[in-house]
């Protein structure tokens, strides 16, 4: 079993390289936990990362590596169990006509597909009333000999969830709906407004200031855990240096016979 506290081996089997796919992981911790800067818990904690929060990476080993290039937290800790949990895509269906899927998250996006009611989309998240749609082929994908699509040339889009003249566009079945904090998609917060999984309309404004509430949330708690962390190796270096220096004066300044001091 791969040692936590060194570097992790390579998985070259089979069942290894599939663990490897990049996906969405949820902190499942009761605490924040370390981002570090190799995949290893003996190297220096870049940042930390809240529980609720939600990142994008790939399992390398004992540990995922985060797609937005902060570093590689441990997937579950040797004593304190685990701390990320894989997050798979929620399930929504067209409830209108046709919907769109766009480039990117506004209505003046180039449409990659066109869904029809009744459909099924697998969605990775949500920002600002739109849905970020999972793996739809993209039509601009090259053919196979065969004449079917390559599978492996995917496209992702994104759905808006209501329309202010048509109404609900897609209803959630089922499964968790984080909030990325940017169209890039690469952190977010399972502090996702009720509107998303009820489809009723609601205040941009009002999201947009949820969000960023949750956003300074999360950069208070970082800054709390960094301040704890350099206060408490202050903290044991003034007590090591006080040992020190202790040890200094008794050894100057006393006289020993047979070993003992006098």
């Amino acid at each position: 079993m791969p040692n936590p506290l060194t570097d992790a081996p390579e998985d070259t089997s089979t069942a290894g390289m599939a663990a490897q796919e990049q996906g969405y992981f949820k902190v499942t911790a009761s605490h924040a936990i370390a981002v570090h800067e190799t995949p290893s818990l003996a190297s220096a904690a870049v940042c930390f990362k809240q529980p609720g929060q939600v990142v994008r990476g790939e399992v390398q080993g004992e540990f995922c590596k985060l797609t937005s290039g902060e570093g590689f937290a441990l997937v579950c800790h040797p004593t304190e169990g685990p701390a990320l949990a894989p997050l798979s895509p929620a399930l929504f269906k067209v409830a209108h006509k046709t919907v769109l899927v766009r480039a990117h998250a506004t209505t003046s996006a180039k449409v990659l597909k066109i869904k029809k009611e009744g459909d099924d989309l697998l969605v990775d998240g949500h920002l600002e009333g739109w849905l970020k749609v999972h793996g739809l082929p993209s039509s601009s994908s090259r053919d196979q000999q065969d004449g079917s699509q390559d599978p492996s040339a995917a496209a992702l889009g994104w759905v808006l969830i209501t329309h202010q003249a048509y109404g609900k566009l897609c209803q959630h079945v089922e499964g968790e709906v984080p909030t990325f904090a940017d169209e890039r998609a690469l952190e977010g917060s399972m502090d996702t407004p009720r509107s998303v999984y009820t489809g009723k309309q609601a205040d941009p404004l009002t999201e947009r200031l949820k969000l960023e509430l949750a956003q300074m949330r999360t950069e208070v708690g970082e800054r709390e855990q960094k301040t704890l962390s350099s206060t408490m190796a202050d903290n044991y270096d003034v007590v090591r240096r006080g040992l020190m220096s202790n040890a200094g004066q008794a050894a100057s300044g006393s006289f020993c016979v047979g070993g003992d001091p006098l």
